[in-house]
């Protein structure tokens, strides 16, 4: 019996083989950038978790944090003011209790909220703002990115905002678990955030959580990223108003006027150019 397949000098087995080359080759370069994925994730997740390793690490002779702070070593790193950190403190006692900039200058804290993957150093750099939204805490090109703050904020006055800025990765890391506070439930076992400055450790409770869009083109538009010291008592109840207003749960947390705000940010998705915003204020 005559095979079709062959018809036309086998015109028909020749684009079938095609499609099998094609199909071979799109499979063997995708299962490439998957591997590379994987190997990055975790190639990622080691160095960080040196880098967290180095800086608790017990010294001797070091600096001592302001106000003669004590970090507790199994939730924070210990803070070492390096001489290119510009922190200063008259207290040279010595303290096993310090964070490390040694390792990076532009390292300015330390992010951790207990129960999550979020474990990190923070940057800043003012005249590069966004280096290291593709850079790792050795200054290395990576996708990960680091922690970072954004360069009109002021980490150590502080101003009355900080914001730092963080990935949202596929693998859950950087601040990729920051989705979980969606969820109310969560968020009662996950209220505080730990962010340990250069020269102070600080304590924030979760005041409001909430998911915008930062499009220019839409009207719904909310540019949380605008505030960072407020004007005078009104504007910082108006912003605070805001953000409760647009939390997905009532946290029943309140701020007022001198008090200090830490904001975290990272992409979200049911939005148009949206990012999950969660809101803390300073309690110690």
């Amino acid at each position: 019996m005559h095979n079709s397949l062959w018809d036309n000098g086998g015109k028909m087995n020749k684009k079938i083989l095609i499609v099998i080359v094609v199909l071979t080759v799109i499979f063997s370069v995708s299962t490439f950038f998957i591997i590379k994925y994987h190997y990055q994730s975790n190639a990622t997740e080691q160095l960080y978790q040196e880098v967290y390793e180095s800086m608790t690490e017990p010294e001797t002779n070091q600096t001592l944090v302001a106000e003669n702070t004590t970090v507790d070593k199994n939730t924070n790193p210990y803070v070492n003011i390096s001489e290119n950190s510009g922190i200063t403190t008259s207290d040279t006692s010595t303290s096993t209790n310090v964070l490390s900039a040694e390792q990076n200058e532009d390292m300015v804290g330390w992010i951790k909220i207990e129960g999550t993957k979020i474990n990190y150093p923070v940057m800043f750099t003012p005249s590069n703002p966004d280096f290291y939204l593709n850079h790792d805490f050795y200054k290395n090109e990576n996708i990960y990115g680091c922690p970072y703050v954004q360069a009109n904020c002021n980490v150590v006055a502080p101003s009355d905002n900080v914001i730092i800025y963080g990935h949202r990765m596929s693998d859950g890391t950087m601040f990729a678990e920051l989705e979980k506070f969606k969820s109310k439930d969560f968020w009662k076992s996950h209220k505080k955030i730990s962010f340990d400055t250069l020269n102070k450790k600080g304590t924030y409770e979760v005041m409001a959580v909430f998911a915008v869009s930062v499009d220019e083109a839409d009207d719904n538009s909310f540019k949380f990223y605008e505030f960072v010291n407020s004007y005078d008592p009104q504007h910082f109840r108006d912003f605070v108003n805001k953000c409760k207003s647009l939390s997905f749960y009532n946290t029943g947390v309140k701020a007022e006027y001198g008090d200090k705000l830490l904001t975290l940010s990272t992409c979200e998705y049911t939005h148009n150019n949206g990012r999950l915003v969660v809101v803390a204020k300073r309690t110690s």
